[in-house]
């Protein structure tokens, strides 16, 4: 192939002299191949020279062999000759589909106005068996550009015409696409809804897009999306009345009707990402009042729906709306409501809708027996102006009785309180400390609460107190990196952080380097003791196979090699390209680790983050398979 296309582009550089062998070429019929080179040559020629060439072309559209016809059709429009039109008419009722494919695209190519009726009947012909032939039929449909007989396609009975009549339009982003949103086949009105709301839009046909969540009685996902989506891109008061009326109807999908509400939250400011395909639509602010006014009752009401997934959303758009008259009934959901999310929507909504009264919604979520709301009530705490004397109360309690994810969040609340350094709690809480009363788990968000205080007083006190402890021992010091991180943030930190570069140097699974250990099933083989050290003192401990070590043998002799096992019996070493040997330990003398090629992670994270990766590290129990 590649010897025949060199010969084909050496023909088409000698210009009138390679054209008349091209010439000769096609008209034998004993090689297809060379035939189809000529064809392609020949075109050359006319894009490079003169357009005449392509004449020769014309005639092989009749040619008994189909692939000649395809491929001459196929180059007419790729060199757009506008002279063949009439010459491929023929070619879209050809019996061969790959000829109808080509020949309705190079009738397209050359904008061919008189194909416009044999496109349309390559289309009914085809009958949507083929896609690439329906794609070819509507593209050169859209390139003829000639909007009119293709809206007249409304009514045509076949479902295909109709469908590449569609496709026609949205290429050429035409409004009269809407002729076509009642249509009776929900198929053909679901692409209607993409072609007018996805990627640039067709924005004159917003409004008769919004309007059809009014009248049409199809219900699929895609449709809806775009017709609720189209009211909020619309935003004017018609589109709102829409979108009311909608969440009012009864029986229609839950999850389209949450949709539904959850733009009218969004409606005063909408991100400016479409929300069925994302792409920017750029920003759009509008008046709150007249919203709050118009959707208020509409979204009270919701908030008795028996659907969780309807009340989260509803409350969480009275919330974005602040319709302030939405209090008492949000207070009542956050008491009696029996599904956690939604309780957690109500709290987050009261602190926006009347953020002057939330101190008493705080209290009440802060003892909900569920901690995801207890956990956002303790969020809000310092976000909100409620008092300090309940705060330090509610902090104190948070931390002497909950979980241990509360008393973390609680303790870092803490050391952000405004004056936090004075309060009294801090003496109770570093009394604990030196007595070993609080829990790992707390002990690094003690530290940074104390630090955000800024005061040197606390800050001095608990270190003298970590000093009495640990008497030192850097392991004791950072052993509140044992437990209570997030296996998901520490997973996090091992794949993609940039500074740690964790997968770099280690596998897991079939990723990642090989400097160093791979770490499949490394929680089998070491604790989380042992895995904290490895990261804070990685000199301290050789991994096999990895660690060089100096040793000094009761005889006088040096051993300088690689650390591969080290056993009860003594130490396996490989010295350069010499056999792996045991020495025992009874003819050891002195031993010395090389400094390990780790970077040592004190360095690089923080110790929130060691923990985090303590945590994942922890949970790498399958082995290399």
């Amino acid at each position: 192939m590649r010897i025949r296309r060199k010969a084909q582009f050496e023909l088409a550089k000698r210009g009138e002299k390679g054209y008349q062998i091209f010439e000769a070429t096609i008209n034998q019929k004993n090689n297809q191949l060379a035939r189809i080179h000529a064809i392609v040559g020949i075109s050359q020629l006319a894009r490079m020279d003169k357009m005449d060439y392509a004449a020769s072309l014309v005639a092989l559209l009749q040619d008994s062999d189909p692939e000649i016809r395809a491929q001459a059709a196929k180059w007419i429009g790729d060199i757009k000759y506008k002279e063949a039109g009439n010459a491929l008419m023929p070619l879209l009722s050809d019996s061969e589909i790959r000829v109808r494919f080509f020949a309705s695209e190079a009738l397209g190519r050359i904008s061919y106005e008189p194909a416009i009726e044999g496109l349309i009947n390559v289309l009914k012909e085809n009958n949507d068996e083929d896609a690439f032939l329906r794609h070819a039929a509507s593209l050169a449909l859209a390139r003829i550009n000639k909007k009119e007989p293709l809206i007249a396609l409304a009514s045509n009975p076949s479902p295909a015409v109709r469908l590449g009549a569609v496709l026609a339009l949205r290429r050429m982003a035409d409004p009269g696409i809407t002729a076509f949103l009642s249509d009776s086949d929900e198929y053909i009105v679901t692409e209607v809804a993409r072609a007018i709301n996805d990627d640039f839009s067709i924005e004159p046909a917003l409004p008769a897009l919004g309007d059809l969540l009014m009248t049409t009685s199809f219900q699929n996902e895609p449709l809806i999306r775009r017709a609720i989506g189209a009211n909020l891109r619309v935003g004017t008061e018609k589109s709102l009345e829409n979108l009311k009326t909608y969440i009012a109807k009864p029986g229609i999908n839950p999850v389209l009707k949450a949709e539904a509400i959850a733009t009218i939250g969004t409606w005063a400011k909408p991100s400016v990402l479409d929300r069925v395909d994302g792409r920017n639509r750029g920003a759009v602010e509008r008046d709150l009042a007249p919203i709050q006014a118009s959707v208020g009752n509409s979204l009270i009401k919701l908030l008795s729906d028996r659907s969780d997934l309807i009340r989260i959303e509803a409350v969480r758009s009275i919330g974005k709306l602040k319709i302030s008259e939405a209090e008492p009934n949000l207070i009542t959901i956050l008491k009696n409501d029996p599904v956690d999310p939604v309780r957690v929507e109500a709290i987050l909504a009261l602190a926006k809708v009347t953020p002057d009264n939330i101190s008493g919604p705080i209290e009440m979520a802060m003892n909900d027996k569920s901690k995801a709301v207890r956990v956002v009530g303790l969020d809000l705490l310092t976000k909100t102006d409620i008092s300090e004397d309940l705060m330090e109360n509610l902090l104190k309690d948070v931390i002497q009785n909950r979980t241990i994810e509360e008393r973390q969040a609680a303790l870092l609340s803490l050391g952000n309180l405004p004056n936090s350094a004075n309060l009294e709690i801090w003496n109770s809480l570093l009394e604990d400390l030196k007595a070993n009363k609080l829990p790992n788990e707390v002990m690094i968000e003690l530290e940074e609460a104390i630090s955000e205080t800024g005061s040197e007083e606390l800050k001095s006190k608990y270190d003298q107190i970590q000093q009495e402890r640990t008497g030192g021992d850097l392991v004791a010091l950072y052993s509140g990196a044992l437990e209570g991180g997030s296996v998901r943030a520490g997973r996090r930190i091992f794949f993609q952080n940039q500074t740690a570069q964790c997968i770099r140097c280690h596998g897991y699974d079939d990723m990642g380097g090989t400097a160093g250990p791979h770490l499949n099933g490394v929680a089998n083989r070491l604790s989380r003791t042992q895995i904290l050290e490895a990261l804070i003192e990685p000199s301290k401990r050789l991994a096999p196979g990895y660690g060089f070590v100096q040793l000094t043998l009761k005889d006088g002799t040096a051993v300088n090699g690689t650390l591969m096992e080290e056993t009860e019996e003594g130490l396996v070493i490989k010295e350069a390209s010499k056999p792996e040997r045991l020495i025992p330990n009874a003819e050891i003398s002195e031993r010395k680790n090389s400094p390990s090629s780790m970077p040592d992670m004190k360095a690089i994270l923080s110790k929130r983050e060691i923990r985090d990766l303590v945590s994942f590290v922890s949970t790498m129990t399958k082995e290399w398979e």
